[in-house]
């Protein structure tokens, strides 16, 4: 895709018709795959005038929790992804993290009980694990941040944009619900 000469966003399809700016301009099946390659940077999202509002949408009324200076910066620090960790990504709809995140965790703890690591080493390694997610937490909420306004950008119509970004941004308090709920369960059968 193209930038489009009007309105700035990475929206020219096939047939030199922004699909933003005009609503009558069929969408470009392969959009969502351009956006996300090479071709399309993710920083030209932050370049926008528009950015930060696309932002505020996408976070819903957290916005200045997340970037309290405004501008999209993000905090250094977040105490939620610290004591919580999987559950925050879930929360947050960064279910690729969480996975991670989880995944991790389950490899390290199979690790510590073949090896026979005593608990203080596995404690300190969950507080790490806790430590790290709160370091880089808002950086990766950042990034998925920008990804999902550059997909929505990239496919909706103009008139679409802001639910499309209510949709796909905001939090999930059911999934991470219903993780607890999983955790909660397991640890029932495993007593």
């Amino acid at each position: 895709m193209e930038k489009c000469q009007q309105c700035g966003n990475m929206s020219v399809n096939d047939n030199n018709d922004c699909v933003v700016c005009d609503e009558s301009a069929s969408v470009n099946p392969y959009a969502v795959s351009t956006a996300i390659t090479d071709s399309f940077p993710i920083d030209d999202i932050s370049s926008s005038p528009e950015a930060e509002e696309y932002s505020k949408i996408f976070v819903g009324n957290r916005y200045y929790s997340f970037f309290p200076y405004g501008r999209d910066i993000p905090k250094r620090w977040n105490w939620a992804a610290f004591f919580i960790g999987v559950f925050w990504f879930i929360y947050r709809k960064m279910y690729l993290y969480a996975a991670i995140y989880l995944g991790l965790g389950l490899l390290l703890t199979g690790i510590q009980s073949m090896l026979g690591v005593s608990e203080i080493i596995a404690n300190v390694i969950s507080i790490g694990m806790g430590v790290g997610a709160g370091i880089w937490a808002n950086r990766l909420y950042k990034q998925h941040m920008d990804k999902k306004i550059a997909e929505t950008l990239a496919v909706a119509q103009k008139s679409e944009i802001i639910p499309a970004l209510k949709a796909s941004g905001g939090t999930n308090l059911v999934g991470a619900l219903v993780a607890l709920g999983i955790l909660c369960a397991i640890i029932a059968m495993l007593m």
